[in-house]
């Protein structure tokens, strides 16, 4: 997108870094857009796992409340966290309880986000980090509110002992002024003991686990500055392949700069298979 060009880099903070899942969207941030990446996490084998750049930095120790914790390490290390797996529900399905069995147990200095120490703000923040997001917002609550955008990981039922579910965490970022725009990924999963398609990962209905996408509240976006709205631009269309609401974005945009933003994008569009999921 050469017609909407950002003085600044895309400022990505990303919590919980580990590479035991990937995520396209950061991928696709940083192969198009000038982006940096802050990275917070706390498995120091993951932590080692991490490859460093001019782009890229890493922390290894948790956000949190600021105290030191005990950290759960899993035989899966994806479903490592300062909480412990909830042993009785996720029994309901294929192999959790085995992932998520805890084979160590060690301590781990955390820091409140907001006082983690950067140059800039931070303009997209991802949160994964099994079933610890509220306790992340509650005590990162100025740097949340000068996001553009969120990505964080949550279940609908929690899988995690004393976790907060899907609706209070919801609750959280509409009161920090953030809208809901869409579920980047929705995880489902069989109940046990039936196996969809000869899949263990396969789900028929049940939700559970989604990814999130969350902006700044519509009403307000209007008052966003040109490089505000080019950076929200740039990461819902190379992250998120939202294109509508990015011609929704390119509207405002042009309002402000006068330029011709809206036909440029237009003829790009044109050249785009979108394919909804």
């Amino acid at each position: 997108m050469n017609f909407i060009k950002i003085k600044n880099s895309i400022e990505l903070c990303d919590i919980g870094a580990g590479d035991s899942e990937k995520q396209k969207f950061i991928d696709e941030l940083l192969k198009n857009t000038k982006c940096k990446i802050t990275g917070f996490e706390p498995n120091k084998k993951q932590f080692e796992k991490l490859i460093e750049n001019e782009n890229k930095r890493y922390f290894n120790y948790g956000i949190g409340d600021g105290t030191e914790k005990e950290f759960n390490i899993c035989e899966s290390p994806g479903m490592s966290s300062f909480l412990k797996p909830d042993i009785n529900y996720n029994k309901m399905f294929h192999k959790f309880n085995e992932w998520g069995k805890i084979i160590d147990i060690v301590k781990v200095k955390t820091k409140k986000l907001d006082d983690v120490e950067i140059d800039k703000k931070f303009d997209i923040i991802k949160i994964d980090v099994q079933g610890y997001e509220s306790e992340i917002i509650k005590f990162g609550q100025k740097k949340i509110k000068d996001a553009l955008a969120i990505q964080i990981e949550v279940s609908p039922v929690s899988s995690y002992e004393n976790a907060k579910p899907f609706p209070y965490v919801y609750n959280q970022l509409e009161n920090l002024g953030f809208d809901l725009h869409m579920f980047s990924k929705i995880e489902t999963r069989a109940f046990a003991p039936m196996i969809i398609s000869n899949n263990l990962k396969t789900g028929l209905h049940y939700l559970y686990q989604l990814d999130c996408v969350f902006i700044k509240k519509f009403k307000i976006i209007n008052q966003f500055d040109e490089e505000e709205l080019k950076k929200l631009i740039h990461i819902m269309f190379y992250g998120f392949k939202a294109y509508d609401f990015v011609l929704f974005l390119i509207l405002i945009l042009e309002k402000k700069t006068r330029n011709n933003e809206t036909q440029n994008y237009k003829d790009l569009i044109k050249t785009i298979n979108i394919i909804k999921k």
